[in-house]
């Protein structure tokens, strides 16, 4: 009898369980096993706090301090790859040495501009205010495959805050993009007072630079925006686009680093090329209760255009890195990881089509 009654209570409980299994609200997870590999020894499994695959410096933070295990002196320092595997640490490509950035070389992006010319735009900090201005750097041997060395000329900067603009929130300028107009553009991430804000500038020649009235997008009570990130996907297909890319079937993405929470969101909508403007799909939370790039420790990440391959290559960052503030003084902190990400975009038969971001 005490069987038939722990059965008659144990039953629905397993139906239950079966049908969240099997239903899941259409939502499907998958395992995938390699079991060739498990027979594998570990590589450099001595190595404390190291890697075995993801590019690390040899010590202390990426892009955030070459002196110590604390945030500042912030330079760019440069390493190249020919498969994102396997590192080769170069010269410092950008550090501070000249008024327009001699407290600090911020973050920024690379465009390549016609012809196969590279150029970066990056943020420099001018004063102990921390007031930022945006300032570009060209390499001074186009034909080195390593582009070792970067100049950084003297009518720098290009892009200075207007008095509507809060002078210490104001970086990190993206890829820039070319409109059908034939002018460049780019955005700046910043705030107004609680409203976050991607500052929109237009340039016809890459050197002078004038604002748009309107940013490209702004929320409020979302507080400062860093690192935003801008960029054309397909509807249908896996390929990523570059930043210029236009035609049917295309959706944007529009991530933002919240500096209140230190988390990455993002949306997806349509750009209107026209009035220059960013707009969310109806569906979309813009915010911290929207949805975020990952759901890990992950904060400041950029993307970029792979022509060689049509891919956008994404890199990580920083992450949570408060708890490894003592690791990092001899192992060095990963703050920058390639990775694979889907962005699910619901179609007209409510199926969702892929968008690989490599």
């Amino acid at each position: 009898m005490e069987f038939v009654k722990s059965f008659r209570w144990a039953l629905p409980v397993f139906l239950l369980l079966c049908s969240l299994a099997l239903f899941n609200n259409g939502v499907e997870a998958s395992h995938k096993v390699f079991r060739h590999l498990q027979s594998l020894s570990a590589v450099n499994f001595k190595k404390q706090h190291r890697t075995g695959y993801h590019f690390q410096p040899t010590k202390r933070w990426i892009n955030v301090q070459s002196k110590g295990a604390v945030w500042g002196n912030i330079v760019w320092a440069h390493s190249v790859s020919k498969d994102l595997i396997n590192w080769k640490k170069v010269e410092h490509a950008i550090y501070p040495s000249k008024p327009f950035d001699k407290y600090g070389c911020w973050s920024g992006s690379a465009t390549v501009l016609p012809g196969n010319k590279p150029v970066i735009l990056y943020t420099g900090i001018v004063d102990d205010k921390q007031t930022q201005v945006q300032n570009y750097a060209v390499p001074a041997n186009v034909s080195d495959p390593y582009l070792r060395v970067w100049i950084k000329p003297d009518n720098n900067p290009l892009i200075v805050a207007d008095n509507e603009v809060n002078k210490t929130a104001f970086r990190d300028p993206t890829t820039a993009w070319l409109g059908k107009d034939g002018q460049w553009r780019t955005t700046i991430g910043g705030r107004s007072y609680d409203r976050g804000m991607s500052f929109l500038y237009k340039s016809k020649d890459f050197m002078h630079w004038t604002k748009v009235k309107h940013p490209l997008h702004s929320t409020d009570g979302t507080g400062n925006w860093e690192c935003p990130d801008f960029f054309p996907v397909q509807v249908n297909g896996k390929n990523g686009l570059d930043a210029s890319a236009t035609g049917p079937n295309l959706k944007y993405v529009f991530k933002v680093s919240l500096d209140v929470t230190r988390y990455e969101y993002y949306t997806i909508g349509t750009y209107d090329t026209e009035k220059d403007k960013y707009i969310p799909d109806k569906d979309m939370v813009d915010g911290w209760n929207g949805l975020r790039l990952d759901y890990g420790n992950f904060y400041a990440s950029k993307s970029f255009f792979d022509p060689s391959k049509n891919r956008r290559i994404l890199w990580v960052g920083q992450m949570n890195l408060i708890p490894l503030i003592m690791i990092s003084k001899r192992a060095g902190l990963v703050s920058s990881l390639s990775r694979a990400q889907w962005f699910l975009i619901p179609t007209a038969n409510n199926c969702c089509n892929g968008l690989l971001r490599n």
